[in-house]
């Protein structure tokens, strides 16, 4: 009992170092966010939310099908800010056209209101997320949580490129709930976020499909189709259409080097993604696209087999170990060809994840053994998240001059999440064997 307590006074003292440290970089994030809105829009600033605003015009005004015309962003874009932006020109739609049809109303207000609503809603969806992953702790828990969502970079790059990406959080947050409490169908309903980032929707599915849960698959599947006949009218059947060959062009453009080598539908620098095709680019050349392809596509197979061998005899278990699932979560993440800054806010369902389970009966115990108090584990937690969240900074400021090389660090850590369960379980298999003989 004596060790415990003197283990739980030593664990204070560094954890009060690296607070101050969240908090230290999270003020740049803040100050920067400040200048983000006080000087207004130059060629320097960040131009996402033209697209969002934009598409969402185009819908009002009954012009859906123009969507994923780039004559036509670029000419409504021209009355925002008169100068080009982005790799191509203009910021393209990325998203269907349902989420244009959500965002119509807001464009009935001048551009920089609106933009101004966006971040206040983006804001409410934040605090909202960090509510719901610090749920039942004590309070300085849920201030720290409160600290770690809104003052890391991700949320900077969220409040300032005006993107979905707490709204996309919050709803994977409430599936991951609804499937605790065994409400399979509203945690696929709860999924339809999803379909904002396809790609991710997609490698969602095929996880459900392959530990068997086809209710909240279904419930997925029927949520985005509900979605896209309620917006029907706004948007029309054609722009759907529209969207799924823009996503396939789009989806070429990625592992044709995403304009280094030749207009695509899509243009960006993909050494400043995160993920495997980033980290692929930033060692191959994004002018290499068949090298960054095949080393992407290699690293890809290969964690898929690690992953695999560690998940033998886990597809059926409806609670499998975190380890597994926290690899899961990682390899998804890796496996996103479109993974921003803004979109590592996704991080924080692995910080959630684990949160819940050290919440569990079995998990304190653990902790009784640990002598670790569980504010300071629970603590623990979300600054590790709060690294990793940070380390994206590193790949998207390189764009602009700030490091040497995109370094990568957090699909780094990413790897080693994945590789994580079957290290776990090659070492207990060599104790075993080992205590056999």
């Amino acid at each position: 009992m004596a060790a415990a307590v003197v283990r739980r006074r030593a664990a204070w003292p560094s954890m009060v170092v690296l607070v101050a440290a969240l908090l230290a970089v999270g003020g740049l994030w803040l100050t920067w966010l400040v200048g983000e809105f006080a000087a207004g829009l130059s060629p320097s600033g960040h131009h996402d939310f033209f697209a969002l605003f934009t598409a969402g015009e185009l819908v009002r005004t009954g012009h859906a099908a123009s969507l994923y015309s780039a004559s036509a962003l670029t000419a409504l874009e021209r009355q925002i800010y008169p100068h080009p932006t982005g790799y191509a020109g203009y910021m393209p739609f990325l998203n269907p056209p349902a989420a244009a049809a959500l965002l119509a109303p807001l464009t009935a207000l001048p551009f920089a209101t609106a933009r101004i609503a966006w971040f206040v809603i983006n804001l409410a969806l934040a605090v909202a997320c960090a509510l719901v992953i610090t749920n039942g702790r004590d309070i300085r828990i849920r201030v720290l949580g409160l600290a770690v969502v809104l003052l890391t970079f991700p949320a900077f790059q969220t409040f300032t490129e005006g993107q979905w990406s707490f709204l996309i959080l919050l709803g994977c947050l409430g599936a991951l709930a609804a499937a605790r409490r065994e409400r399979q169908w509203l945690a696929g309903v709860l999924l339809v976020v999803l379909w904002l980032k396809p790609p991710l929707l997609v490698l969602v599915l095929v996880w459900l499909v392959l530990t068997r849960r086809w209710r909240i698959a279904a419930g997925a599947v029927g949520a985005v189709i509900a979605v896209t006949l309620i917006t029907a009218p706004w948007t029309g059947f054609g722009a759907d259409v529209s969207y799924l060959q823009y996503l396939g062009n789009v989806s070429v453009a990625h592992v044709s080097g995403g304009g280094a080598v030749g207009q695509t539908a899509w243009e960006g620098a993909l050494p400043n993604m995160e993920g495997l095709i980033g980290l692929a680019a930033a060692i191959a050349g994004q002018d290499h696209p068949v090298l960054v392809d095949a080393l992407a596509a290699a690293v890809a197979l290969l964690l898929i087999g690690v992953l695999a061998f560690a998940m033998r005899g886990q597809l059926r278990n409806a609670c499998p170990p975190l380890d597994i699932c926290l690899g899961a979560m990682a390899l998804g993440l890796l496996l996103d060809p479109h993974l921003y800054a803004q979109d590592c806010v996704l991080l924080l369902l692995l910080v959630a994840l684990t949160l819940y389970r050290l919440q569990s009966m079995r998990m304190r115990g653990y902790r009784l053994l640990l002598g670790v108090d569980s504010v300071v584990l629970d603590a623990a937690v979300l600054l590790i998240g709060a690294v990793l969240l940070d380390l994206s900074a590193i790949d998207t400021l390189w764009i602009q001059g700030l490091f040497l090389r995109p370094l990568h660090l957090l699909t780094v850590a990413l790897i080693a999440l994945v590789a994580l369960p079957a290290w776990r379980r090659r070492r207990s298999t060599l104790m075993f064997d080992a205590a056999a003989t």
